[in-house]
């Protein structure tokens, strides 16, 4: 059985290469799962409960008031100094030290051979999230003078992460990562329009209207804000649509099974390519203002955390040795 939620860049590996085939023809085909993509989810599971649990063994001493903690009996470990909390500032350090990787994966030939820049990315955004998280912890939530500057660039650098990480998604591109030009994308799209006519025997501007009273188009001229904010929504209404897409189809059409299912998720693609295609040229203005955001704030991280460390080992504060 195929898998009906296919995302653009799973579309784009399967019908770039060759000529479409007919939906019918897809149901039965069976695709081998991404290993890569189970392995980064239970990666984030365990490291998550991983935390979780840290959190919970050191929960007693982070609730004590601060001039409290030297006499607590978790402050020789817990503390920035402590065997522990030094530990998670080395680690988490560490993680935010590898997610330049990524850039020299984007910028240059090195490292090409080992991966798509795709799961670069990937490895990048997990480490954005677990080191700055185990870098709360080496603080015990204590946040004050130079290091507050540092550790609010670094939260402000993760939560930008998420948002940079939603407009590189809404950037059609192949299974490279590589970024496709708007005839190439507008090509998915004719040779996706045509596949769903084919089998729903409709016209092009009956399939239009059909997907358009159910999905409402976004309207690409209007403000950045008002486009990223209807962009999100209509992300986030996914299971409303696809309900409504399964309802009017198996009303109107007559269709059921797998075949409603491969259909009902395929018009959807549809529209999503679509969308991505008419605000193409303003996420990537959105793009732009967000890494004029974005890199500011992870070269103050960075330098400020190379004056912490280097502080820190010049006053002979060292970990295990």
């Amino acid at each position: 059985m195929a898998k009906h939620n296919l995302s653009e860049m799973e579309f784009v590996q399967r019908s770039t290469p060759t000529p479409a085939p007919s939906i019918s023809g897809e149901i039965g085909r069976k695709r081998s799962p991404d290993g890569f993509k189970l392995f980064l989810k239970a990666l984030y599971v365990v490291s998550f409960l991983a935390y979780g649990y840290l959190v919970y063994y050191g929960l007693d001493y982070y609730r004590t008031a601060y001039r409290e903690r030297p006499r607590h009996e978790q402050y020789r470990t817990l503390r920035p100094a402590g065997d522990v909390g030094h530990g998670y500032g080395i680690i988490g350090s560490a993680m935010m030290l590898f997610m330049l990787l990524y850039s020299v994966r984007k910028r240059t030939r090195l490292l090409g051979r080992w991966g798509s820049l795709n799961r670069w990315l990937d490895i990048h955004i997990y480490f954005g999230i677990m080191g700055p998280l185990l870098v709360i912890l080496h603080s015990a939530f204590k946040v004050n003078g130079l290091i507050a500057v540092s550790f609010w660039s670094m939260i402000a650098v993760a939560l930008s992460g998420v948002l940079g990480r939603y407009l590189y998604l809404q950037i059609p591109r192949n299974r490279l990562g590589d970024v496709l030009s708007l005839k190439e994308a507008r090509a998915l799209d004719k040779k996706l329009t045509s596949l769903l006519m084919e089998e729903l025997h409709l016209h092009e501007d009956q399939l239009l209207a059909l997907q358009e009273r159910i999905i409402p188009p976004i309207d690409p001229e209007s403000s950045l804000i008002n486009l990223l904010f209807h962009m999100i929504m209509q992300d986030l209404l996914r299971p409303f649509y696809l309900r409504r897409l399964k309802r009017v189809y198996h009303r109107e059409l007559g269709l059921d099974g797998e075949l409603l299912k491969l259909v009902v998720a395929q018009t959807y693609q549809k529209s999503v390519l679509e969308r991505r295609i008419a605000a193409l040229n303003r996420v990537q203005q959105l793009f732009h203002y967000w890494h004029v955001f974005h890199k500011p704030f992870a070269i103050i991280m960075y330098l400020i955390m190379l004056v912490h460390v280097g502080i820190s080992i010049w006053l002979g504060y060292t970990w295990i040795w």
